[in-house]
């Protein structure tokens, strides 16, 4: 976007003018050189302020760095961050060039979809496992692993982004320890909830927790870019699937699975030998964003694990649950694509843009491609599952499918909106989910007595919708904004 280069003025002198003050109405004068002073201790916050053109920019910096409009208030004492970004853009010298040294967000490559096949393997090689353990009947197992690990995941991402914005590598080790034992943790408390409530074994808690462990360890792994480690780690279980076909039994397949579990749990921990561990501290931000990024992954899973009950009760259930996850399974790595190619084009826009009008539409015409793209898809190979179920006289199947497809959706979109910093509107749209999906079974369980297997993902369905149009209504203005997307570009 064309900005002019502001007037380079004394760091002393960093205050406000009468002008600036008397429209602050109720504040007192505020503590501009504090809020300077501030703004240079963190050196990368200092340095992106230096670049930047407009207040805009600085605004959006603040933003990540903590300076919520509360924290501008109560701190510093400025109506808002904006009026804060005026006096750090007049107070901080303006350094000219380093700004085109930054490149912009790569665009989606073909390792998405390498990443996103790396989501999908769990749900193959583990079913290979609870179908030899004939713990088949405990739907529960898969729920429980796939919940934990998702919210524990997303939480300690967030985490360790928060140390790699500092450059701390040293406490790698430590915080793969613990995302690994939280899990653990975190799988073994649940599932023995669930074996008391819903019944099952020793055996199925263990799988429970292995589910967990292996996903989380599986992240970690992710989130260094050891995606081909990863791969590697699972060539034993992929070797042993495919020996199944005629060559050895399914119940030797389960120690093919067992040992690249293993293998990869050991890769997520090898750094856990190292002498050099560091004990990390975080702000108390950092923690608050990490404690929603936790309800933000429960809440997928629950979604998620929604649909597995109730399908798990209907006729040929195995059959019809594993062809209605095939379209979302196949485009788990396009989702990656798109998002990652949105945030590029999105920062080309911004680059670009003339004026704000202009990248109002380059970034609505972004988001419109992405979406089309994802969805079109989907969309494909829903109607390949559909014909796919129609031939095999899956009844429960086509209503299976455009769940499936409404609860990706929803992912995907509301992946979008973590990706521009907007978790609390995706937690909303979770609360309404959730809040939709219990008033119908009630509703059902009122009306009809018992609660059917296809009422119940109606349930879910209707579910998904609601926070479709949550998160719909919600992106009409945010994603036209440039603070959205600058935002999070450190």
């Amino acid at each position: 976007m064309t900005r002019r280069r502001p007037q380079e003025s004394d760091l002393s002198s960093s205050s406000v003018d009468d002008a600036t003050i008397s429209e602050k109405s109720e504040f007192d004068v505020p503590d501009a050189t504090g809020l300077v002073d501030w703004v240079l201790s963190e050196p990368r916050l200092s340095e992106y302020c230096a670049v930047a053109v407009e207040p805009l920019e600085i605004a959006a910096r603040l933003e990540t760095f903590g300076l919520s409009a509360r924290v501008v208030r109560s701190r510093f004492g400025f109506p808002n961050v904006f009026a804060a970004a005026e006096v750090v853009y007049d107070s901080v010298h303006f350094s000219e060039g380093t700004r085109h040294l930054k490149p912009g967000p790569p665009m989606g490559r073909p390792v998405d979809l390498l990443r996103g096949a790396l989501y999908a393997i769990p749900a193959l090689l583990f079913s290979v496992v609870i179908i030899n353990f004939q713990l088949g009947s405990y739907w529960w197992l898969l729920p429980v692993g796939l919940t934990v690990s998702w919210g524990t995941t997303q939480a300690f991402t967030v985490l360790g982004w928060s140390l790699r914005d500092r450059e701390d590598h040293r406490s790698d080790a430590l915080l793969a320890a613990c995302s690994v034992l939280a899990t653990a943790i975190g799988c073994f408390l649940l599932a023995l909830v669930m074996d008391a409530i819903l019944g099952g074994t020793l055996t199925t808690v263990a799988v429970a927790v292995a589910i967990g462990v292996y996903i989380s360890a599986s992240s970690v792994l992710v989130f260094h870019s050891d995606e081909l480690l990863l791969l590697w780690c699972l060539m034993p279980a992929l070797f042993g699937l495919a020996l199944t076909f005629g060559v050895i039994s399914d119940r030797t397949a389960v120690w093919f699975v067992a040992a690249s579990s293993c293998l990869v749990v050991i890769a997520a921990l090898s750094s856990v030998a190292s002498s050099r561990w560091k004990v990390p501290t975080f702000p108390a931000s950092t923690w608050r964003r990490s404690a929603k990024f936790l309800l933000y992954g429960v809440g997928c899973g629950l979604l998620t694990s929604a649909v597995i009950g109730f399908a798990t009760h209907g006729a040929h259930a195995s059959n019809a649950i594993a062809i209605a996850a095939g379209p979302l399974l196949v485009t788990l790595g396009l989702m990656e694509w798109q998002l990652r190619s949105l945030r590029s084009r999105i920062d080309l826009a911004l680059r670009e843009s003339a004026h704000l009008d202009q990248f109002r539409r380059r970034a609505r015409d972004a988001m419109a491609r992405s979406i089309t793209i994802y969805v079109g898809v989907l969309a494909a190979t829903s109607v390949a599952a559909l014909l796919v179920a129609l031939l095999h006289n899956l009844s429960t199947a086509p209503l299976l499918i455009f769940t499936v497809d409404g609860i990706g959706i929803s992912f995907f979109l509301a992946l979008i909106f973590v990706s521009a910093g907007l978790i609390d509107q995706v937690l909303l749209a979770w609360l309404v989910a959730f809040a939709v999906l219990v008033a119908t079974l009630v509703l059902v369980r009122m009306t009809t007595g018992h609660l059917a297997a296809d009422l119940g993902i109606l349930a879910v369905l209707l579910a998904a919708a609601a926070a479709l149009v949550v998160l719909a209504v919600g992106s009409r203005e945010v994603f036209s904004s440039p603070l959205t997307y600058l935002g999070q570009s450190s």
